[in-house]
């Protein structure tokens, strides 16, 4: 009896050094995933901004790839070798080129790109600016680059109200 406890006692150590040793093969894989990129067109008065979040380490990486470039999916190939500084205004230039926002069918110009670093790993905010001219907006369209891969987007038209201290706001969609 006391030889099966023994026994017993190994095999469950054993298993338990087994899960361990699958859980640190699992875990690093998990953390490498790539997050899909997300956008958010926000139509105000006057300006259309465009807010994308995506994974800058990939987004480099696919604008480095030669394939990308044979298949049409960029239009420029970015050297190797670049500091983060030029990176940056090479990913600017593509963006103002293959990022695609129009007003009421009148394509707009992109007045500023910034970069804002977010708090999420290797996630980047780029944000696009265009300014338009219409009283009435009926509709936007935009388009994104194929280098930033599937695109969630949503399109926000933010309705302002001023609220005095214990006011409620009623805002019909």
């Amino acid at each position: 009896m006391a030889v099966f406890v023994k026994y017993k006692l190994i095999l469950n150590r054993f298993f338990a050094v087994l899960i361990c040793a699958f859980s640190l093969i699992i875990l690093p894989v998990k953390a490498h995933m790539l997050n899909e990129t997300s956008a958010q067109v926000i139509l105000r008065d006057g300006q259309v901004e465009i807010s994308i979040i995506t994974d800058m380490v990939h987004l480099v990486a696919t604008l480095q790839d030669n394939q990308a470039w044979l298949m049409g999916d960029i239009s420029e190939v970015m050297p190797e070798g670049l500091s983060a500084d030029q990176q940056e205004l090479f990913i600017k230039k593509a963006f103002e080129e293959a990022v695609y926002v129009s007003v009421n069918q009148k394509k707009l110009t992109f007045e500023r790109v910034v970069f804002k670093k977010t708090n999420h790993g290797h996630s980047t905010e780029i944000v696009l600016q265009a300014r338009h001219s219409f009283a009435n907006v009926t509709d936007v369209t935009a388009s994104f680059p194929k280098s930033l891969g599937t695109v969630h987007a949503s399109f926000v038209r933010p309705q302002y109200k001023v609220l005095n201290a214990g006011d409620d706001a009623h805002v019909v969609f």
